[in-house]
Protein backbone atom coordinates (compact mmCIF):
# COMPACT_ATOMS: atom_id res chain seq x y z
CA UNK A 1 0.00 0.00 0.00
CA UNK A 2 1.18 3.43 -1.08
CA UNK A 3 0.86 6.31 1.85
CA UNK A 4 0.75 9.95 2.06
CA UNK A 5 1.34 11.62 5.15
CA UNK A 6 -0.28 15.66 4.14
CA UNK A 7 -3.09 15.25 1.37
CA UNK A 8 -4.48 18.52 -0.07
CA UNK A 9 -8.35 18.69 -1.73
CA UNK A 10 -8.18 21.64 -4.31
CA UNK A 11 -10.52 22.26 -7.18
CA UNK A 12 -8.50 24.96 -8.98
CA UNK A 13 -4.59 25.58 -10.30
CA UNK A 14 -2.54 24.87 -7.28
CA UNK A 15 1.03 25.88 -8.66
CA UNK A 16 -0.49 29.86 -8.98
CA UNK A 17 -1.04 29.60 -4.91
CA UNK A 18 1.93 30.72 -2.43
CA UNK A 19 0.34 28.87 0.40
CA UNK A 20 0.29 25.34 -1.42
CA UNK A 21 3.96 25.37 -2.44
CA UNK A 22 4.98 26.69 1.36
CA UNK A 23 2.50 23.35 1.99
CA UNK A 24 5.07 21.22 -0.94
CA UNK A 25 8.34 23.10 0.68
CA UNK A 26 7.43 22.11 4.81
CA UNK A 27 6.27 18.86 3.71
CA UNK A 28 9.39 17.87 1.89
CA UNK A 29 11.52 19.70 4.87
CA UNK A 30 9.79 16.82 7.24
CA UNK A 31 10.08 14.45 4.74
CA UNK A 32 6.19 14.16 4.94
CA UNK A 33 4.76 12.92 1.36
CA UNK A 34 2.61 15.11 -0.08
CA UNK A 35 -0.63 14.59 -2.40
CA UNK A 36 -2.89 17.12 -4.11
CA UNK A 37 -6.13 15.79 -5.12
CA UNK A 38 -7.94 17.99 -7.54
CA UNK A 39 -10.55 17.54 -9.99
CA UNK A 40 -8.12 15.95 -12.29
CA UNK A 41 -7.23 12.93 -10.01
CA UNK A 42 -10.01 12.91 -7.66
CA UNK A 43 -11.73 9.48 -8.90
CA UNK A 44 -8.40 7.81 -9.76
CA UNK A 45 -7.20 8.59 -6.40
CA UNK A 46 -10.97 7.39 -5.14
CA UNK A 47 -10.82 3.87 -6.86
CA UNK A 48 -7.13 3.58 -5.28
CA UNK A 49 -8.42 4.45 -1.42
CA UNK A 50 -11.36 1.49 -2.07
CA UNK A 51 -9.05 -0.86 -3.14
CA UNK A 52 -6.69 -0.29 -0.23
CA UNK A 53 -3.94 0.47 -2.70
CA UNK A 54 -3.24 3.59 -1.27
CA UNK A 55 -3.61 5.43 2.29
CA UNK A 56 -4.01 9.17 3.19
CA UNK A 57 -3.04 9.88 7.11
CA UNK A 58 -3.78 13.83 6.77
CA UNK A 59 -5.65 15.68 4.68
CA UNK A 60 -6.69 19.13 4.62
CA UNK A 61 -9.75 20.06 2.80
CA UNK A 62 -10.09 23.42 0.72
CA UNK A 63 -12.52 21.87 -2.15
CA UNK A 64 -15.43 20.09 -0.81
CA UNK A 65 -18.76 21.75 -0.25
CA UNK A 66 -19.33 20.15 2.57
CA UNK A 67 -23.14 20.67 2.80
CA UNK A 68 -24.41 19.09 -0.36
CA UNK A 69 -23.84 15.35 -0.03
CA UNK A 70 -24.26 15.62 -3.36
CA UNK A 71 -20.62 17.04 -4.18
CA UNK A 72 -18.16 14.87 -5.20
CA UNK A 73 -15.71 16.34 -2.78
CA UNK A 74 -18.00 15.56 -0.14
CA UNK A 75 -18.30 12.13 -0.87
CA UNK A 76 -14.22 12.06 -1.09
CA UNK A 77 -13.44 13.62 2.30
CA UNK A 78 -16.47 11.43 3.86
CA UNK A 79 -14.56 8.34 2.14
CA UNK A 80 -11.28 9.49 3.64
CA UNK A 81 -12.88 9.63 7.14
CA UNK A 82 -14.42 6.28 6.76
CA UNK A 83 -10.67 5.00 6.04
CA UNK A 84 -9.42 6.84 9.45
CA UNK A 85 -8.01 9.94 7.30
CA UNK A 86 -7.88 13.17 9.65
CA UNK A 87 -9.77 15.36 7.77
CA UNK A 88 -9.49 19.34 8.62
CA UNK A 89 -11.97 20.23 9.31
CA UNK A 90 -13.91 17.08 10.36
CA UNK A 91 -16.99 17.02 7.45
CA UNK A 92 -19.50 16.11 10.13
CA UNK A 93 -18.68 18.95 12.67
CA UNK A 94 -18.43 21.28 9.12
CA UNK A 95 -22.33 20.29 8.24
CA UNK A 96 -23.98 20.67 11.59
CA UNK A 97 -22.36 23.55 12.51
CA UNK A 98 -21.80 25.61 8.80
CA UNK A 99 -26.17 25.57 9.22
CA UNK A 100 -26.22 29.56 10.92
CA UNK A 101 -29.92 28.86 11.88
CA UNK A 102 -27.97 26.09 14.49
CA UNK A 103 -24.90 28.28 15.37
CA UNK A 104 -26.71 31.19 16.41
CA UNK A 105 -28.69 29.49 19.12
CA UNK A 106 -25.49 27.80 20.31
CA UNK A 107 -23.01 30.70 20.21
CA UNK A 108 -25.76 32.62 22.09
CA UNK A 109 -26.77 30.32 24.83
CA UNK A 110 -22.82 30.13 25.79
CA UNK A 111 -22.57 33.52 25.96
CA UNK A 112 -20.98 33.88 22.49
CA UNK A 113 -21.70 38.18 21.23
CA UNK A 114 -23.56 37.64 17.95
CA UNK A 115 -26.48 40.44 16.53
CA UNK A 116 -29.41 40.02 17.43
CA UNK A 117 -31.78 37.60 14.93
CA UNK A 118 -34.87 36.16 13.69
CA UNK A 119 -35.19 32.93 12.12
CA UNK A 120 -36.98 32.54 8.92
CA UNK A 121 -37.97 28.66 8.86
CA UNK A 122 -38.18 27.32 5.24
CA UNK A 123 -42.09 25.23 6.10
CA UNK A 124 -42.96 28.90 7.30
CA UNK A 125 -41.90 31.67 4.27
CA UNK A 126 -44.65 33.94 4.48
CA UNK A 127 -43.96 34.47 8.86
CA UNK A 128 -44.83 37.55 9.78
CA UNK A 129 -42.59 40.00 12.38
CA UNK A 130 -43.92 41.15 15.55
CA UNK A 131 -43.70 45.00 16.27
CA UNK A 132 -41.34 43.78 19.25
CA UNK A 133 -39.20 42.34 16.04
CA UNK A 134 -39.30 44.71 14.02
CA UNK A 135 -37.94 46.99 16.43
CA UNK A 136 -34.98 45.03 17.56
CA UNK A 137 -34.11 44.50 14.07
CA UNK A 138 -34.60 47.68 13.20
CA UNK A 139 -33.34 49.11 10.05
CA UNK A 140 -31.38 49.04 7.90
CA UNK A 141 -31.25 44.73 8.82
CA UNK A 142 -29.58 42.15 7.09
CA UNK A 143 -31.30 39.14 5.50
CA UNK A 144 -28.40 35.66 4.87
CA UNK A 145 -29.20 32.14 4.34
CA UNK A 146 -28.17 30.17 7.33
CA UNK A 147 -26.03 27.55 4.68
CA UNK A 148 -24.90 30.41 2.94
CA UNK A 149 -20.92 31.22 2.81
CA UNK A 150 -18.48 34.18 1.37
CA UNK A 151 -21.23 36.76 1.58
CA UNK A 152 -23.62 34.68 -1.66
CA UNK A 153 -26.98 35.25 -0.71
CA UNK A 154 -26.15 38.30 1.93
CA UNK A 155 -28.92 41.01 0.95
CA UNK A 156 -28.72 44.50 3.30
CA UNK A 157 -32.54 46.07 3.30
CA UNK A 158 -32.13 49.80 3.52
CA UNK A 159 -36.12 50.42 4.33
CA UNK A 160 -39.08 48.57 5.41
CA UNK A 161 -38.73 44.72 5.25
CA UNK A 162 -41.45 43.11 3.17
CA UNK A 163 -42.25 39.74 2.35
CA UNK A 164 -40.68 40.35 -1.41
CA UNK A 165 -37.42 40.63 0.55
CA UNK A 166 -37.33 37.45 1.93
CA UNK A 167 -38.69 35.87 -0.93
CA UNK A 168 -35.95 37.20 -3.17
CA UNK A 169 -33.42 35.59 -0.86
CA UNK A 170 -35.30 32.30 -0.56
CA UNK A 171 -35.25 32.12 -4.65
CA UNK A 172 -31.05 32.46 -3.72
CA UNK A 173 -31.12 29.39 -1.69
CA UNK A 174 -34.40 27.40 -2.30
CA UNK A 175 -35.18 25.41 1.16
CA UNK A 176 -32.77 27.08 3.25
CA UNK A 177 -33.73 28.73 6.25
CA UNK A 178 -32.68 32.35 6.62
CA UNK A 179 -31.39 34.67 9.10
CA UNK A 180 -32.62 38.31 9.76
CA UNK A 181 -30.09 40.13 11.54
CA UNK A 182 -29.68 43.77 13.49
CA UNK A 183 -27.46 45.20 10.73
CA UNK A 184 -24.12 45.83 13.10
CA UNK A 185 -22.83 49.20 11.85
CA UNK A 186 -18.72 49.10 12.91
CA UNK A 187 -17.29 51.38 15.00
CA UNK A 188 -14.09 53.45 12.73
CA UNK A 189 -10.67 54.44 14.23
CA UNK A 190 -9.96 57.42 11.88
CA UNK A 191 -11.02 55.69 8.12
CA UNK A 192 -10.76 52.22 9.34
CA UNK A 193 -13.41 50.23 10.99
CA UNK A 194 -13.20 48.24 13.55
CA UNK A 195 -13.63 44.98 12.03
CA UNK A 196 -11.54 41.97 12.21
CA UNK A 197 -11.18 38.59 11.10
CA UNK A 198 -9.42 36.22 12.98
CA UNK A 199 -7.61 32.76 12.23
CA UNK A 200 -7.67 29.83 14.48
CA UNK A 201 -4.92 26.97 13.81
CA UNK A 202 -5.27 24.53 16.59
CA UNK A 203 -5.12 26.60 19.59
CA UNK A 204 -3.13 29.55 17.81
CA UNK A 205 -4.69 32.82 16.69
CA UNK A 206 -3.72 34.99 14.56
CA UNK A 207 -5.61 38.69 14.75
CA UNK A 208 -6.68 40.49 11.24
CA UNK A 209 -7.29 44.11 10.67
CA UNK A 210 -10.50 43.48 8.22
CA UNK A 211 -12.31 46.00 5.93
CA UNK A 212 -15.47 44.09 4.72
CA UNK A 213 -16.04 46.81 2.08
CA UNK A 214 -12.43 46.30 0.26
CA UNK A 215 -11.52 42.92 2.00
CA UNK A 216 -8.62 44.08 2.30
CA UNK A 217 -6.75 43.27 5.63
CA UNK A 218 -3.68 43.29 7.52
CA UNK A 219 -2.42 41.50 10.32
CA UNK A 220 -2.63 43.14 13.61
CA UNK A 221 0.48 43.93 15.34
CA UNK A 222 1.53 44.16 19.12
CA UNK A 223 1.69 47.11 19.78
CA UNK A 224 -2.19 47.43 18.60
CA UNK A 225 -3.29 44.37 20.61
CA UNK A 226 -2.10 46.17 23.64
CA UNK A 227 -3.77 49.48 22.53
CA UNK A 228 -6.62 48.97 21.84
CA UNK A 229 -7.35 46.10 24.43
CA UNK A 230 -7.83 43.10 21.60
CA UNK A 231 -7.44 40.23 23.85
CA UNK A 232 -11.37 39.28 24.36
CA UNK A 233 -11.25 38.42 20.47
CA UNK A 234 -8.73 35.13 20.63
CA UNK A 235 -10.60 34.49 23.98
CA UNK A 236 -14.03 34.87 21.48
CA UNK A 237 -12.13 32.76 18.59
CA UNK A 238 -11.10 30.19 21.16
CA UNK A 239 -14.88 29.80 22.82
CA UNK A 240 -16.25 29.16 19.32
CA UNK A 241 -13.25 26.60 18.70
CA UNK A 242 -14.31 24.80 22.00
CA UNK A 243 -18.26 24.71 21.11
CA UNK A 244 -18.13 23.14 17.54
CA UNK A 245 -14.71 21.27 17.54
CA UNK A 246 -13.44 22.56 15.04
CA UNK A 247 -9.56 23.83 14.94
CA UNK A 248 -9.23 25.57 11.19
CA UNK A 249 -11.30 28.30 10.89
CA UNK A 250 -11.97 32.23 10.88
CA UNK A 251 -14.63 34.66 12.18
CA UNK A 252 -15.44 37.92 11.75
CA UNK A 253 -15.65 40.12 14.94
CA UNK A 254 -16.53 43.95 14.77
CA UNK A 255 -17.22 46.69 17.48
CA UNK A 256 -20.65 48.08 17.20
CA UNK A 257 -20.57 51.62 16.91
CA UNK A 258 -23.81 52.00 19.09
CA UNK A 259 -22.94 49.65 21.70
CA UNK A 260 -19.30 49.77 21.91
CA UNK A 261 -19.32 45.81 22.07
CA UNK A 262 -17.29 43.04 19.84
CA UNK A 263 -20.21 41.04 17.99
CA UNK A 264 -19.32 38.10 15.87
CA UNK A 265 -20.50 38.27 12.41
CA UNK A 266 -19.17 35.46 10.73
CA UNK A 267 -19.27 32.84 12.87
CA UNK A 268 -17.13 30.11 11.42
CA UNK A 269 -15.47 29.22 7.95
CA UNK A 270 -13.67 26.42 7.71
CA UNK A 271 -12.69 27.05 4.23
CA UNK A 272 -11.63 30.83 3.86
CA UNK A 273 -9.32 32.19 0.72
CA UNK A 274 -5.43 31.35 0.75
CA UNK A 275 -4.65 33.45 -2.41
CA UNK A 276 -1.79 35.73 -1.45
CA UNK A 277 -1.85 39.49 -1.22
CA UNK A 278 1.34 39.06 -3.54
CA UNK A 279 -1.58 38.09 -6.39
CA UNK A 280 -4.28 40.30 -5.06
CA UNK A 281 -4.51 43.38 -2.63
CA UNK A 282 -7.63 41.56 -0.40
CA UNK A 283 -5.14 38.64 -0.20
CA UNK A 284 -3.52 37.18 2.85
CA UNK A 285 -0.85 38.63 4.24
CA UNK A 286 2.65 36.74 2.80
CA UNK A 287 3.99 36.02 6.57
CA UNK A 288 0.73 35.13 7.39
CA UNK A 289 0.22 32.60 4.54
CA UNK A 290 3.47 31.03 6.09
CA UNK A 291 2.08 30.64 9.47
CA UNK A 292 -0.92 29.08 8.00
CA UNK A 293 0.91 26.42 6.41
CA UNK A 294 3.91 25.84 8.98
CA UNK A 295 1.08 24.91 11.54
CA UNK A 296 -1.09 22.65 9.34
CA UNK A 297 2.10 20.70 8.29
CA UNK A 298 3.40 20.62 11.95
CA UNK A 299 0.28 19.11 13.17
CA UNK A 300 0.39 16.13 9.98
CA UNK A 301 4.08 15.48 11.65
CA UNK A 302 2.34 15.05 15.11
CA UNK A 303 -0.17 12.81 13.56
CA UNK A 304 2.40 11.07 12.11
CA UNK A 305 4.42 10.03 15.07
CA UNK A 306 1.18 9.74 16.97
CA UNK A 307 1.87 12.94 19.40
CA UNK A 308 -0.83 14.56 19.99
CA UNK A 309 0.29 16.93 22.23
CA UNK A 310 -2.24 19.36 24.95
CA UNK A 311 -3.92 22.61 22.85
CA UNK A 312 -1.80 25.27 23.65
CA UNK A 313 -2.78 28.90 23.22
CA UNK A 314 -0.94 31.31 21.38
CA UNK A 315 -1.36 34.58 19.12
CA UNK A 316 0.79 35.64 16.63
CA UNK A 317 1.92 38.94 15.50
CA UNK A 318 3.26 40.46 12.27
CA UNK A 319 6.82 40.60 12.81
CA UNK A 320 7.75 44.25 14.28
CA UNK A 321 9.12 46.58 12.05
CA UNK A 322 11.12 49.05 14.61
CA UNK A 323 10.06 52.50 13.26
CA UNK A 324 6.61 51.69 12.77
CA UNK A 325 6.20 50.07 16.27
CA UNK A 326 8.10 53.06 17.81
CA UNK A 327 6.34 55.82 16.02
Amino acid sequence: MEEYDFGLCWTSDAEQYLFINILRKECTQRSLRFILIDENNLQEISAALKKHKIKINFCLDLASDTPNLEDVFTRFVYQLKDTDTRVVADPDLVRFFADKSITHFQLLKAGIPVPYSVIIRNWDPNRRLSEEEREQLGIPLVIKPAMGYGQKGVNIVRKRLTLREIALARDFSPGDNFLLQRYIEPKSYGDDPVWYRIFYLFGEVAVCWWNPQTGVYRQVTLREFDQYKLSSLPRIASEIASLTGIEWFTCEIAMDSKTEEYIVIDYMNDQFDISSKTQRPAGVPDELLLLLARRIVAKAWDYKLEKFPLTHRAVWFTRMKLKDEDA
